[in-house]
């Protein structure tokens, strides 16, 4: 298998990956909240369930459309996955510097600051992997 198949394959996964815990969040948003440590007894639960659903719908609309566009399009589906890993890091960056400014971050901040990086990093593989396609077009190749 080719560094390139591997790539898309490891967006693809990726972008799975990202869809299914949209879905999670879109099914059950208060078990994903709590285990964030955002809901609890005192917050009032139909605003909070609203925004976390629509974090999943975004979640699963995002990921299922670059997935797809990686399969059947890989060069535009490599630049949409490529802004999903900015997403991503952007989420691990703001984790660290929370983490950095307001003292200790706990056990969950962490693991997801690593989760972020890494699937923020794997969505971006694609593109520079064809990334001068995508850049500079098939002609500049030859």
């Amino acid at each position: 298998m080719s560094s390139y198949v591997l790539s898309l394959f490891l967006a693809v996964l990726a972008c799975v990956i990202g869809g299914t815990l949209g879905g999670m969040i879109l099914a059950r948003p208060q078990v994903m909240l709590e285990l964030a440590g955002l809901a609890d007894e005192t917050t009032p639960k139909p605003p909070l369930f609203a925004e976390g659903r629509a974090l999943g719908g975004v979640l699963i609309a995002s990921h299922g459309v670059a997935a797809l566009y990686l399969g059947y399009q890989p060069r535009i589906g490599a630049a949409m996955a490529l802004a999903l890993a900015v997403a991503w890091l952007g989420a691990a960056a703001g984790r660290a510097v929370s983490a950095a400014l307001d003292g200790a971050a706990g056990r969950y901040n962490n693991g997801a600051m690593v989760f972020n990086a890494l699937i923020g990093i794997t969505l971006s593989l694609p593109f520079f992997q064809i990334g001068r396609v995508v850049l500079r077009g098939v002609t500049s190749l030859a």
